[in-house]
């Protein structure tokens, strides 16, 4: 956690995490008020939400910006608390890292330690640099290049700190 974070308390900081988290991915996954089909041919909307049953939306339906921020605030949630405790288990107290490991958390699922082991294994030890060229071969890494390319940097930028 940074000096500013440290000095505004865990709200305002936890606040900033998200709105820095929201910034990423209005980018990777864009800012969508129409359900739509994703690259796997399931239902999204907003931010990157995967529609789920209990949502009552359907392919083509609308929803209101107050939607999409509602959605953004649960789904991110759960991506930034899983991140904070990964970080907190791997002893990483760097807040950019923290908030590019909830993209990863938010793309991935929050068990994606579980689909990575090594990568896993590799942070854990502090071997962060390691852990960024684990990922290089991944089907991850084929598929969406660029953020496992920012996830890398980021462990990197732990690596040299």
């Amino acid at each position: 956690m940074s000096a500013e974070d440290q000095a505004a308390g865990p709200a305002e900081a936890g606040a900033r995490a998200l709105a820095a988290l929201r910034r990423i991915l209005v980018v990777e996954e864009g800012r969508r008020t129409c359900v739509y089909a994703d690259s796997r041919g399931l239902a999204t909307v907003g931010i990157g939400h995967l529609v789920r049953p209990e949502d009552g939306l359907a392919i083509g339906e609308a929803i209101s910006q107050a939607q999409v921020d509602s959605l953004f605030a649960a789904d991110g949630g759960r991506a930034l608390a899983a991140a904070e405790a990964q970080a907190r288990a791997a002893g990483i107290a760097d807040a950019a890292f923290v908030v590019r490991l909830a993209a990863v958390n938010f793309q991935l699922g929050t068990g994606w330690t579980a689909a990575f082991p090594n990568t896993w294994r590799l942070i854990l030890a502090r071997d962060y640099a390691a852990a960024a060229d684990e990922l290089a071969g991944s089907l991850w890494a084929r598929q969406t290049p660029r953020r496992v390319a920012a996830f890398q940097a980021a462990l990197r930028r732990l690596a040299s700190g």
